[in-house]
């Protein structure tokens, strides 16, 4: 019986300092008696930061999942990213496994609820006794759901258990509940949150907590996740008539844990929660970042705009985008998974191994709004080995006349600094153009352009232990225009980002018109809200693009429209693992993935090669509960299939 951990666990509180200006960047040092814990405020403040400390950054792939799908290579064998794509994992050697530390956390955060009110320390204000409790909801609702996204049902554990009842739950074992059961209460758990919290942080010590907005977009989003098809009747559109009954979870009786029966009212409720959270966040102050000036005449006001809001400085007032963000991040182990891990070898001291597939970068739109594989110009050009010239170097024709927010994630050979569209100097405002005077983030001549040809020297045979390039294409999302080898920069990292509401609010509607038999392409509203963020970027709204070719945009080509958009603007922000599986399409993980020939100098260099083949099995959709939990809890019954 004293086995069952996750019951057992201890609240162990350990913080140094007292100050809550420092909230967020608190280091543990010490161990609090329970007998004392909620004593004075300065202590109370020390449990409510420990249940902030048990979640992750989003761009880090060794802990968390996200980014752990078909669009991006890292390119490190001893990370649970590779583990997963060779097919090295099962309850016995489980990946991203944080299943007992995120019960601690939510024991955590019930026991804050709980006791908090013991306090009677008159500098405790009753103002943030209620901020405090509104935080711990929101908290305990994040942890779960991280479980449910990850794990699908899980136990449901409302409160901590004592005395009698904890040992007959030792006993007895604790199943896991409907998937259902569990959104239910992550919801309730965040309609209490946002009846407790401030709707703007209300004073500077507040930034980078929880607050309404905040609570109000995991609702959102849980109401996507549910009404996706993996939780909503397991009816796949990508891949139509297939089965998924044997990777629904089920108890020890047999009993699904999936809803198994399609509800359209599910996709509506996710597009009104999310419209309403856009309202209340635009009301707060959120919204989509952009600027009015640009740094450089080559750099159009989307390229400007979308590269803006992934290096905005850590601390202090946050950008409009961010709702619920990281500001405790270092340039090498926070914020520098996206930095020295992307940036190129030539810089000196990075990794070099955050590798875009091919597959990811034919994702993106052409400058006109279109989809590649729908533009005429696009399809005329036969392959990669077909070459333009642009500001004294030679680039794949293919990455010409892109999208802006291509150019701002994607670092492809032979690029010059961050290659843009011209800024208006140009009678064609597609055509790429470049300066020699704008060198690669501030770098020497030399190191002007990526070259990470074999013997370039971005190249195989430059790199440095296992670190390189291993698709010939680097994603430098992270890297803002003022970075340089010698300073990298420090920023804050949004884990909830607005513009995602855009996006789900968008996916909601069009799934929702069409369940009930209707165009979407007929509802003005859905496309307000998509191209304002298609405008940010630079791109026409997607009616405008497609109706210059005579395309009709019927449902299922805005589906994939929207889908695609997603990928494109969301991308490496811990999302791709998680969509692929509420759309019942993550086989796409799965087979050959695609880059360029690194072993090669140019021309051969631009063949497209099979840089690895992914294991892939429709048991992955979840993730296999540790031995060690199920070894523990006597009622707790593993996914299907492991």
């Amino acid at each position: 019986m004293k086995k069952f951990k996750l019951l057992l666990v201890s609240l162990a509180v350990f913080f140094g300092g007292n100050s809550c200006s420092d909230f967020l960047d608190q280091v543990p040092d010490e161990q609090l008696s329970n007998a004392i814990l909620f004593q004075s405020k300065d202590d109370v403040v020390k449990v409510l930061t420990q249940a902030y400390s048990y979640w992750y950054s989003v761009i880090d792939f060794t802990n968390y999942p996200g980014n752990a799908a078909d669009d991006i290579d890292f390119n490190w064998n001893d990370y649970a990213t590779h583990y997963k794509d060779i097919g090295n994992f099962g309850p016995g050697t489980p990946r991203w496994n944080h299943w007992a530390r995120f019960y601690e956390a939510i024991r955590t955060c019930q026991t804050f609820v709980a006791r908090i009110d013991e306090c009677q320390d008159v500098k405790l204000t009753e103002r943030e006794r209620s901020w405090w409790k509104g935080e711990a909801e929101f908290l305990e609702a994040y942890y779960y759901f991280l479980l449910l996204e990850r794990y699908g049902p899980v136990p449901k554990i409302d409160h901590v258990y004592e005395g009698s009842e904890l040992e007959a739950a030792i006993t007895a074992g604790i199943p896991r509940a409907h998937a259902d059961t569990i959104a239910a209460y992550i919801d309730q758990l965040l309609v209490s949150a946002a009846a407790k919290l401030d709707t703007i942080y209300a004073v500077p010590d507040r930034a980078g907590r929880a607050n309404v907005v905040a609570a109000n977009f995991l609702r959102a989003r849980l109401a996507l996740y549910m009404a996706s098809p993996l939780y909503n009747g397991q009816s796949s559109v990508t891949h139509p008539g297939k089965s998924y009954a044997e990777i629904i979870p089920t108890n020890g009786d047999g009993a699904k844990l999936l809803n198994t029966t399609f509800d359209a009212e599910r996709w509506k409720k996710a597009m009104d929660l999310a419209d309403a959270t856009i309202v209340n966040g635009l009301s707060a102050g959120y919204g989509l970042l952009s600027i009015t000036a640009t740094t450089n005449s080559l750099e159009p006001s989307g390229y400007s705009n979308y590269k803006r809001i992934f290096s905005y400085p850590r601390g202090g007032e946050p950008s409009s985008e961010m709702v619920y963000y990281k500001q405790n991040l270092g340039t090498n182990h926070g914020y520098g998974w996206g930095i020295t891990h992307a940036a190129p070898l030539s810089w000196g001291g990075t990794y070099s191994g955050s590798c875009p597939t091919i597959e990811h970068v034919e994702e993106y739109f052409m400058a006109n709004g279109l989809l590649p594989e729908d533009d005429p110009d696009y399809r005329a050009i036969p392959d990669y080995k077909t070459l333009t010239s642009k500001g004294g170097s030679a680039q794949p024709s293919r990455f010409i006349k892109r999208e802006p927010r291509f150019y701002a994630n994607i670092l492809y050979p032979g690029r010059n600094k961050y290659s843009v569209r011209d800024g208006g100097t140009n009678a064609d405002p597609t055509l790429i153009t470049e300066s020699e005077t704008i060198k690669w983030a501030a770098e020497t001549e030399a190191k002007t352009y990526f070259r990470p040809f074999y013997t370039g020297q971005d190249g195989f045979a430059a790199k440095s232990g296992r670190d390189f390039c291993n698709t010939g294409i680097l994603l430098c999302k992270w890297i803002a225009i003022t970075s340089t080898a010698a300073q990298k920069g420090d920023f804050g990292l949004a884990q909830f980002r607005f513009t995602e509401l855009y996006l789900n609010y968008v996916e909601a509607a069009i799934e929702y018109y069409d369940a009930i038999g209707q165009q979407a392409i007929n509802h003005q509203e859905i496309f307000t809200r998509w191209d304002a963020v298609r405008n940010r970027a630079g791109l026409p709204g997607v009616r405008e693009a497609y109706a210059r070719i005579g395309v009709t945009l019927d449902n299922n080509k805005l589906r994939t429209l929207i889908r695609r958009e997603r990928a494109v603007e969301m991308v490496n922000e811990g999302l791709r693992y998680f969509d692929n599986r509420r759309w019942l399409d993550a086989e796409r993980e799965g087979g050959d993935k695609h880059g360029f020939d690194i072993y090669q100098d140019a021309p051969s260099f631009y063949e497209v090669v099979v840089f690895e083949t992914r294991y892939w099995d429709d048991k992955m959709y979840f993730q296999p509960i540790p031995q060690t939990e199920i070894d523990k809890n006597r009622a707790l019954a593993q996914n299907p299939r492991y």
